[in-house]
């Protein structure tokens, strides 16, 4: 019986470099009833956190368009806005403009409340008197804008991110809000809670006309949906073709090689 150990070499070298070529770490989805429950708590609860307390400012609830749009931006893999945010009709039927937070990490750190954390903790770089920021600010100011009262956020796993060198295997968080905020304004009217509110009902010191949504049972897969924002392309990427031609080159001439070898030399790679 004959044994290539070349081969089996080969053999092993290739499934080590397809496992890593591509890895994907579990991430929510937008249809992922705990992630949609995660991002209206965390925001909402941040939101009724504000000093000084806001008289006029809105409970937000999911908007699952925002969350689409949000999705399609975020799997570009890319740390910079979504160019479409002020194009009438491009990224939402509704709002023009569109507000947007963009978090990235690492993926295995990755949460929602780790994220609103992040952006939340600007307000120490934000003077609500002279309204003023000392550093960045505008991701806590966007997320206690009070008029925006839609949101939909969107997690994406990418190997590398654009304009952010250094960092692997992400996690590439991407939230859209109408209407949008951060105008040369306040982000909301101080005074005692609620008192702002025209007919809405007064919940956890937010304006809201309804109760906090319930979370659903996960939906049956559907057709995904592509916005504007993202044109169609192969679930593998351009660095993931590179690599699997990469791989096919190199079995192919290695096997090559393998053989040129045995052929001068018959008895380096086998033994009976």
């Amino acid at each position: 019986m004959k044994i290539t150990f070349f081969f089996a070499a080969l053999f092993l070298l290739d499934l080590f470099t397809c496992y890593h070529a591509y890895p994907q770490y579990p991430l929510p989805d937008i249809e992922d009833a705990k992630f949609i429950e995660d991002c209206l708590r965390a925001h909402n609860t941040f939101r009724s956190k504000v000093n000084p307390p806001a008289s006029n400012m809105f409970r937000m609830s999911w908007d699952a368009a925002l969350a689409k749009t949000a999705k399609a931006w975020a799997k570009k893999c890319k740390f910079k806005h979504n160019i479409y945010l002020k194009t009438q009709g491009k990224v939402h039927p509704t709002f023009t403009p569109v507000g947007e937070n963009i978090w990235t990490g690492t993926a295995t750190i990755f949460s929602v409340d780790a994220a609103l954390s992040d952006w939340f903790n600007e307000v120490s770089s934000y003077d609500f008197n002279t309204n003023r920021c000392t550093s960045m600010c505008g991701h806590y100011t966007q997320v206690v804008w009070a008029e925006s009262y839609k949101v939909g956020c969107a997690v994406h796993f990418c190997n590398t991110v654009e304009n952010f060198p250094g960092l692997f295997r992400a996690a590439h968080f991407v939230c859209d809000y109408g209407p949008a905020g951060n105008y040369p304004r306040k982000p909301y009217k101080a005074g005692r809670p609620c008192s702002g509110c025209s007919n809405e009902k007064c919940i956890d010191k937010l304006c809201g006309k309804t109760k906090p949504p319930r979370p659903h049972p996960p939906r049956p897969p559907v057709p995904p949906y592509i916005p504007p924002t993202e044109h169609p392309h192969p679930s593998c990427d351009q660095y993931c073709l590179s690599v699997s031609i990469l791989r096919l080159l190199f079995l192919v001439l290695s096997a090559g090689a393998v053989l040129l070898v045995q052929k001068r030399f018959p008895h380096t790679f086998f033994y009976e």
